[in-house]
């Protein structure tokens, strides 16, 4: 008689059944495990009412906190900055011209216009925010949310509503000034001193995000000195300087203020990252009071200008000029001829270390460095020449004398006494001057004289009559060639039921056309 195998293949499971069980008896032999204490629910009950008892004992492994404060409810910080700062902050409403083909399609690089194609311009609505910075209705806002507006709408505080007129507007900055008729004194916002903020300082953002009017976020400065951002549309800003914030900043929040925990206004909400959270950033109120300042005074910007190329101290430049790793600074690429640089002695392969006896640490610092001054102003660059450091003097020229878009941009300024650079709407055709930048820079423009048709409301008289680009050069009897033209003929014909006479340039064509306008029934 054979004796079976109890090792066999057959008998393994059984055999690791029985391993398994004999393993986990002599475990909790050796080992003397707790299960967990349980505690009866009247015991909780008593260790819940011991208010004042810190880390009370509780049968079991565990100890919980349950102390409570003998205090007054507290208030957070923000109550009071809420309360002085909300009362600051408008919700701007715009009608914006967006220029398109006669194809309803966008110009763009995929979408090139070609001869045949007609270019019309269309309204449509956009909103954002602003903060009031002075008793006379000056409100700051970001120049993208106002610009191309043919209307401009400010809801205050108090739910009511008045018309806006741009003060000036900068795209270098992406900072604008509007105003409106009144406002109460009381809800003029403090600005603070951007220079004083230091990273991880409370930041609070009050605005209008995604249509939720007067909506208050919190949360830190997360950094300063922001440069180089790749901005979507943005291809005029010149001059970056950002705060960045984790505060939540969203679609707009556009124009309104960053504020310290006094409710100082130290910051313009301007740019956000839509593909990260936390990620904010808002223009130096430090250099928004500048822009500010000139605007009320002329109605535009007026950048100090050097004349030369600055470019970065790479490592290769480094050791090819012998400059020790310590050394900050930018590098002179070329020095621009009759200009201030040339003027002051800056030369090719200089490395400019301070401006003004401040130290410069890349390219878009010295920019800023250089931007923030007026034309006229006088400054000191530290240079290190073939080894050696010297000073030299300069007094800035005028940007617009040398850079035709801020020229342009100068030409566009709008004074509240410049009749000509202001829209006016008569039978439902509103129209601005040759010299608006809309008519100037449109190449299908022909006439020399005349006003420029920027908008046509639907259901007037002159729908599907006359269009954007046209240039209307007589009304009646009566020659219009300039916006005071038309403001002196409109006004004196009124709201007339009967048929007007119009002579005008159709978009792209050198010959007058003539309409009849009758007002619709």
């Amino acid at each position: 008689m054979k004796i079976r195998n109890l090792f066999s293949r057959q008998n393994l499971p059984a055999m690791i059944v029985v391993a398994v069980l004999f393993t986990g008896i002599g475990m909790l032999m050796t080992a003397r495990l707790e299960w967990t204490g349980t505690v009866a629910a009247e015991e909780y009950m008593q260790l819940a009412n011991q208010t004042n008892n810190v880390n009370a004992s509780i049968p079991g492994r565990y100890q919980f906190a349950t102390n409570t404060l003998e205090t007054e409810p507290l208030e957070s910080p923000f109550v009071n900055v809420a309360e002085v700062l909300r009362p600051a902050v408008v919700n701007i409403s715009v009608e914006r011209l967006v220029h398109q083909t006669n194809m309803g399609v966008p110009r763009n690089w995929f979408f090139p216009r070609r001869d045949s194609d007609k270019q019309e311009e269309r309204v449509i609505p956009a909103s954002g925010s602003g903060v009031i910075v002075d008793a006379q209705g000056y409100i700051l806002t970001n120049n993208h949310v106002v610009e191309d507006a043919v209307t401009i709408t400010v809801r205050l505080f108090d739910e009511t509503e008045q018309e806006a007129t741009v003060v000036g507007s900068d795209p270098r900055t992406d900072l604008a000034l509007i105003k409106i008729d009144e406002v109460n004194p009381d809800w003029v916002a403090a600005l603070g001193n951007s220079d004083e903020i230091r990273i991880g300082d409370w930041a609070v953002a009050i605005g209008n995000p995604l249509g939720f009017d007067w909506t208050l976020t919190v949360g830190v400065i997360s950094a300063k000195g922001r440069s180089n951002l790749a901005i979507e549309g943005g291809g005029d800003l010149l001059f970056q300087d950002f705060i960045q914030t984790d505060a939540a900043i969203n679609f707009g929040n556009s124009g309104g203020p960053l504020a310290n925990i006094r409710g100082e206004v130290i910051g313009i909400n301007t740019v956000i990252n839509p593909s990260g959270q936390g990620l904010g950033f808002a223009i130096p109120i430090n250099m928004a009071r500048n822009v500010v300042e000139q605007f009320i005074e002329q109605g535009y910007v007026s950048y100090g200008y050097l004349g030369m190329v600055p470019g970065d101290l790479t490592p290769s430049f480094r050791e090819a000029l012998r400059l020790e790793e310590s050394i900050q600074g930018i590098l002179v690429r070329s020095v621009q001829e009759d200009t201030p640089a040339e003027d002051g002695g800056l030369e090719p392969a200089d490395v400019i270390t301070e401006v003004n006896g401040e130290a410069v640490t890349d390219v878009s610092d010295f920019r800023m460095r250089i931007g923030i001054h007026r034309p006229g102003d006088e400054l000191e660059l530290t240079v290190i020449r073939e080894g050696s450091t010297q000073t030299l003097s300069f007094t800035l020229a005028d940007r617009a004398d040398f850079d035709p878009r801020d020229a342009a941009q100068r030409r566009s300024g709008v004074k509240e006494e410049d009749e000509e650079s202001v829209l006016a709407t008569w039978m439902g055709i509103t129209v601005t001057g040759l010299e608006d930048p809309r008519a100037s820079n449109d190449d299908n423009m022909k006439s020399d004289f005349g006003v420029y048709i920027v908008n046509i409301e639907p259901g007037s008289p002159a729908e599907g009559v006359l269009s954007p680009g046209d240039v209307i050069v007589k009304v009646g009897f009566d020659d219009i060639r300039t916006m005071e033209d038309w403001n002196r003929v409109t006004g004196e014909i009124g709201e007339t039921d009967l048929a007007v006479f119009i002579a005008f340039y159709q978009s792209g064509s050198e010959s007058q056309s003539f309409v009849a306008l009758k007002r619709r029934d």
